[in-house]
């Protein structure tokens, strides 16, 4: 069973698209298929013109002209559109070998034209569907609400099967194709490699990971840690690792933490290695994913609730949405009842101070994500998915 990756570009460079990607493509290598994953736009800066190479056993193909993005405006654009000729030529090549391809893009247009070539080339399409796309603030512009509104209102109207994340996702899809062939995947990881990080950070210190985009979330996990402070309920510090480029998000965030007491407690990292990355993790007191009673929050699975869970150090989050049906508060999770900065200082306030309960809840939540998002298990289910299809 040959199975190519259709749809966003920057494999194997990236956090929860990508890792969500490879993770999906390697549980399927492992299951018995044959994966390809496709880069048609080139958006990093490559040392060398290599077309094909492998990322951890993952094949990938980079099919534009040059491997490394362009500094040119002009220049971007005929790239891009070689990578569009490059990725048709590759599918026509390889028509009678691909069996499923899977798609995972935010872009409308992409969808009938993937859907298109998969009824001329043969080949079943499955969708990755991983947020409720209408319900992302900040995007704004008139184009990109009409883009967000018809994938969440004609999904199902491109493919054959859909994968989504949640369950709100989920009753979405029933609600407009109820015959429509689905499987929910939720976040997905590696346990084998987080418990294999053989080296070690020492540490005290609370830990948020994200990107910029966040504002909100990064500005509430710091007034937290502040307000756990300034009563003498936490001694360690603030570790946040943010990724993203968004210039003025990141002159607001160093604005706010500057004007934030115990701000010499507070470390920011970013674009920092995977490894070092699992290694904060596992040397965290507690791991913060706060999520808001919003739409967006309620239909997403972030992905690092399940690299979060694989480091087996308790999360801290809100008992809504996905969180609700597979953690338990106080067993294995830290979930405040809402959204609310007083309401999670309580929360902490009861756990912070005995070690142990901490590594019990970490442990157990270990348990729910070993059950729920080792990619090794979904990688079966996804392929009996496709064999049925």
């Amino acid at each position: 069973m040959f199975i190519v990756h259709l749809g966003f570009s920057g494999f194997p460079k990236g956090m929860a698209s990508v890792q969500r990607t490879f993770f999906t493509f390697k549980g399927l290598k492992e299951a018995g298929a044959t994966p390809l994953i496709i880069n048609k736009i080139s958006h990093h800066q490559d040392s060398d013109n290599k077309k094909i190479k492998i990322f951890e056993g993952i094949p990938y193909v980079n099919t534009s002209y040059y491997n490394s993005k362009p500094i040119s405006f002009l220049n971007r654009n005929i790239n891009k559109l070689s990578g569009y000729f490059g990725e048709l030529k590759l599918l026509f090549k390889k028509r009678k070998k691909i069996d499923t391809a899977i798609l995972y893009s935010s872009y409308f247009l992409e969808y009938p034209y993937y859907y298109i070539l998969s009824r001329i080339f043969g080949f079943k399409i499955i969708i990755q569907y991983v947020e409720m796309f209408s319900s992302i603030p900040g995007r704004n512009s008139f184009f990109t609400k009409i883009n967000d509104k018809l994938i969440d209102r004609y999904i199902c109207s491109f493919c054959d099967g859909v994968v989504p994340i949640s369950d709100f996702l989920v009753k979405h899809i029933q609600s407009i194709e109820p015959n429509k062939p689905l499987l929910k995947i939720p976040a997905n990881s590696d346990f084998s490699k987080v418990d294999n990080i053989s080296q070690s950070l020492s540490g005290n210190y609370l830990m948020y990971c994200g990107t910029i985009n966040y504002e909100e979330i990064i500005e509430f996990v710091i007034s937290l840690y502040v307000k756990l402070k300034e009563n003498n309920k936490y001694t360690g510090g603030l570790l946040l690792i943010i990724s993203g480029d968004n210039g003025d998000s990141w002159s607001k965030l160093r604005s706010f933490i500057k004007n934030t007491s115990f701000q010499q407690d507070i470390v920011i990292k970013s674009n920092i290695p995977y490894s070092e990355l699992l290694m904060h993790y596992n040397a965290a007191d507690i791991l913060m994913i706060p999520l808001r009673n919003t739409t967006q929050d309620i239909a997403r699975f972030p992905h690092k609730i399940a690299e979060y869970t694989a480091a087996k150090r308790p999360i801290l989050s809100t008992n809504l949405g996905e969180l609700k049906y597979y953690f338990t508060d106080g067993v294995s999770a830290i979930l405040a009842d809402t959204y609310n900065l007083q309401v999670y200082y309580d929360k902490l306030s009861v756990v912070l101070s005995s070690r142990q309960t901490l590594d019990r809840i970490g442990l157990e939540g270990h348990n729910t994500g070993l059950r729920n998002f080792d990619y090794r298990m979904q990688g079966k289910q996804l392929k009996v998915f496709i064999d049925r299809l």
